[in-house]
């Protein structure tokens, strides 16, 4: 997990390669997991529910991953999260976080919640919709404001493989809360949010909605700036993609070695030849 707190690009120095890790290094400006030098483990995060180290890490065909060694993977049937903790009090929160959704199921499911403390100020859901029915497929963030628990906005039908997910929250007498999906277009409202905070956040099956599994990975968190997507099918970690990134994923599925990046070119949840592909068609 990192916590940003100064402008910048949105492949800083600080980025997330990874969403579980076991070596984090604390800096001025917040905190990073360095995806080279990792344990995949769920200690990082401030208390985990049900899901353990075993959730956390690539083994063989089991856990998903979007970048880096490690991701999380959480069970159908009950609450699996982890949360964080250390936000303090924020007027100011920025996520994104990769999902793989493909196994969740079709009823409703909250896979990312946000609270001041005690009551429930972001949700983000899947198989909901703008009213908070069910719908297989969407994409919804629900913003608690000093009016109303009904606040939506929502990208239907977001298919399969994975899904950059990033919102924008402040508290304010009039809150532009901005809400995008695999990078289209910010859907906005404007709400009145002052007097919240943000104290913790949740991430996983939070209320035990989803039947089957989910995978998580390169959760970011920030005060200032917005991190958006990571580079498609930059497997090698170096802010390109090009004939090297093709060989840093056939070295992955035919070796097994963890390319560093974004293997994951066509973000079908799997790493194979029609990923190397994929990169050749980007870079000619």
């Amino acid at each position: 997990m990192k916590h940003e707190t100064s402008l910048g690009s949105s492949r800083s120095a600080l980025t997330v390669k990874s969403l579980i890790g076991g070596v984090a290094a604390a800096a001025l400006l917040g905190l990073s997991m360095n995806a080279q030098a990792q344990t995949c483990v769920v200690s990082n995060w401030s208390s985990a529910t049900v899901v353990t180290d075993a959730d956390a890490g690539t083994q063989g065909a089991s856990n998903r991953r979007y970048g880096g060694p490690c991701g999380l993977r959480t069970p159908g049937g009950a609450a699996a999260y982890v949360t964080d903790e250390t936000p303090s009090a924020e007027g100011t929160y920025i996520a994104r976080f990769y999902a793989f959704l493909d196994s969740a199921g079709t009823d409703p499911v909250i896979i990312y919640e946000a609270t001041d403390g005690t009551d429930e100020r972001i949700r983000v859901w899947y198989n909901a919709d703008n009213t908070g029915a069910a719908s297989p497929g969407d994409l919804t963030l629900q913003v608690i404001d000093n009016v109303s628990a009904n606040n939506f906005v929502t990208f239907t039908g977001v298919g399969s493989g994975w899904h950059s997910i990033e919102f924008t929250w402040e508290a304010a007498a009039s809150a532009d809360i901005n809400f995008t999906v695999n990078g289209a277009a910010d859907q906005t409202i404007t709400l009145d949010t002052s007097g919240f905070q943000i104290a913790d956040a949740s991430l996983g099956n939070v209320d035990g909605g989803a039947t089957g599994t989910m995978d998580f990975d390169d959760f970011d968190s920030r005060r200032i700036s917005r991190p958006g997507r990571l580079l498609v099918g930059d497997a090698n970690d170096d802010e390109a993609v090009s004939i090297f990134d093709t060989i840093a994923i056939i070295g992955e599925f035919q070796s097994g070695v963890f390319a560093p990046g974004q293997p994951d070119c066509n973000e079908d949840g799997q790493v194979n030849i029609f990923d190397a592909i994929c990169t050749i068609g980007i870079f000619q």
